[in-house]
């Protein structure tokens, strides 16, 4: 993988968002040439400052809703790749439908109309938030279901239009053109690691607790949490981002990470495996909470997905893994490290593995 992303020109499209941040960081380990572009992180403390990204990248921070915007930095930079994240995918509860749709609907819409218009845009790759099983709605503030199927809606009308785009202008597989392209969907899991500060991030919670009050964690049985590490999430999407660029047939479907059960943890094992990691005397109790599970089990197979599984992929760090290597990015931010250098060195250190 370090030879085929060596040199290659990527545009992030969301690269101050805290998966855009980790997915810059290991570009820019794999020594590609990156360009960044996305709105301002939507809340301090946030991933893109902790880690100075913009040390690492030609970043452009503006409306992704502005089609000159977008289509001047792609003419100047002129990437091979671009990846888009969703632009506000962990704060729901921070921001109207309305502007929802507005910042995901017209900015992948934008992006998409840039990359058509491009020679230079081989890969469109249209990374999406998948909380269909995990339990994104938990802390999610909005007041009836109505407003959390809008919600939704704003991060799947971004698959729509992207799929729209494929079969519109995209899908010939003439493969007589010097670049044939390849646009397409993946289906990302909510990730753990160090950096997000996303209101649905359950370890935020168990951060303050352990580190501002008495060192004790609430914990809810039946409710079910992915333990995939960000890092472990990010190489699958480059992975298949490597097989569209290199054989554009692949062009045929969307994909989808699917890790097997095991990445799936109880709340009762990740608060105990929290605490027996963090040490220093934190603790933890059981409480049941019937309301909150209902809630949570309400929206925990939203819809099943007829998207492909990735091939080749399976988490590397395992779920316990995935979680020490998350306390440890917050251990050593409290202890004052310098947060670029330790997260470059967790990637140096998964990727290493991966050889």
């Amino acid at each position: 993988m370090r030879e085929f992303y060596k040199n290659k020109k990527i545009l992030i499209l969301g690269h101050s968002t805290f998966m855009g941040s980790w997915l810059t960081m290991m570009l820019h380990s794999l020594n590609a040439q990156i360009v960044g572009c996305s709105i301002r992180p939507p809340v301090y403390p946030n991933l893109y400052q902790e880690a100075d990204i913009d040390e690492l990248i030609t970043s452009y921070i503006g409306d992704v809703r502005d089609f000159d915007f977008l289509n001047a930095i792609v003419q100047k930079h002129q990437p091979e790749i671009v990846l888009h994240l969703s632009a506000v995918s962990g704060f729901c509860d921070s921001i109207e439908p309305k502007e929802l749709y507005g910042l995901n609907l017209l900015g992948v819409l934008n992006a998409l109309e840039v990359c058509k218009q491009s020679e230079s845009v081989r890969v469109f790759v249209n990374l999406v938030p998948d909380h269909s099983r995990s339990s994104f709605f938990r802390n999610c503030d909005k007041k009836n279901q109505g407003e959390l199927d809008l919600i939704m809606g704003s991060f799947r009308s971004t698959e729509f239009l992207t799929t729209g785009y494929r079969n519109a202008y995209f899908d010939d597989h003439d493969l007589s053109l010097l670049h044939p392209r390849a646009v397409v969907n993946i289906k990302s899991l909510p990730p753990l690691g160090g950096g997000d500060w996303s209101k649905n991030n359950i370890f935020q919670d168990y951060f303050r607790a352990v580190l501002k009050s008495k060192k004790h964690i609430l914990s809810h049985p039946g409710i079910s949490h992915i333990m995939v590490h960000v890092l472990d999430v990010l190489f699958g999407n480059l992975i298949m981002t490597q097989k569209l660029f290199i054989d554009p047939t692949h062009n045929i479907t969307d994909y989808k990470l699917h890790p097997d059960a095991a990445v799936y943890r109880d709340e009762t094992w990740v608060t105990q495996t929290f605490c027996e990691i963090w040490g220093e005397g934190a603790t933890y109790t059981v409480q049941h909470n019937e309301k909150l599970l209902m809630k949570t089990l309400e929206y925990n197979d939203y819809y099943n997905s007829s998207y492909c599984d990735i091939p080749d992929w399976h988490p590397q760090w395992d779920a316990e893994t995935s979680l020490r290597k998350t306390i440890e990015w917050e251990k050593a931010r409290e202890r004052g490290a310098n947060m670029q250098r330790f997260s470059l060195g967790q990637i140096e250190e998964y990727l290493d593995q991966k050889k």
